[in-house]
């Protein structure tokens, strides 16, 4: 699938606060849409086949955690991956927007380039799974499973995260710092252990070659171990 085949869609009552990601979206990703009114946005995500929706967490007059809940009971063409962002590091906002059913809760809106490739790993993921028969490796990113040759593996979903955020960019060293701000939105957890013990966790179950680390770059997927 090249990239004018993908369908992004923000839901947001304001863009003027998030408009050079959409922007720099826009000269990747042709098809990105953007609405501002409930009726048009669902009439648009019933009637078409969307990859990713992004909504902003304070929308009006229903916030984004109940328009969660309402795009999971509709009919909708897809299922796309939902994504809720805001500019609030709020860990009880984030706890009930992920049982509401969505798929992310991201602060990006201040970091375009961050968020472009974020964008860029979800849609790889999609891919992978519409093909996902022929593929020795398959994430399962609702009960944070990987199939690998069949055999199901589950994680945390931290550690899940991790090995996704690497697999699906495995020519790229990615270091502490960026894996913090991706998967924690903070980026004082890369001064912690939290990271390496996750990591260590994923080699103990695949074995340590499945990861590789560099100094200076950080971590990476051996994908000729896996997948």
């Amino acid at each position: 699938m090249n990239n004018s085949s993908y369908c992004i869609v923000f839901f947001d009552n304001s863009i003027s606060h998030i408009f050079k990601t959409i922007d720099l979206f826009k000269n990747t990703y042709p098809n990105v849409y953007i609405f501002n009114q409930e009726i048009e946005f669902f009439e648009f995500i019933e009637k078409n086949d969307c990859d990713i929706i992004f909504l902003n967490l304070d929308l009006s007059p229903n916030d984004a955690i109940l328009i969660t809940k309402e795009i999971k009971t509709r009919n909708v063409v897809s299922k796309p991956f939902v994504v809720i962002y805001s500019d609030k590091q709020d860990d009880f906002a984030q706890e009930v927007a992920f049982n509401s059913g969505v798929d992310s809760f991201i602060n990006f809106h201040a970091k375009p380039a961050v968020m472009n490739l974020f964008l860029k790993n979800i849609l790889k993921r999609r891919i992978r799974l519409s093909g996902s028969s022929s593929k020795e490796v398959i994430l399962d990113e609702e009960k944070y499973l990987i199939f690998n040759k069949g055999t199901p593996i589950q994680l945390p979903r931290k550690e899940f995260k991790v090995f996704e955020l690497l697999y699906n960019t495995p020519d790229k060293f990615f270091s502490k710092l960026e894996i913090a701000s991706l998967l924690w939105l903070d980026e004082s957890v890369a001064a912690k252990r939290t990271i390496d013990v996750h990591i260590y966790n994923i080699r103990k179950l695949f074995g340590k070659r499945i990861i590789q680390s560099q100094k200076g770059k950080g971590y990476r997927i051996n994908k000729k171990i896996i997948g």
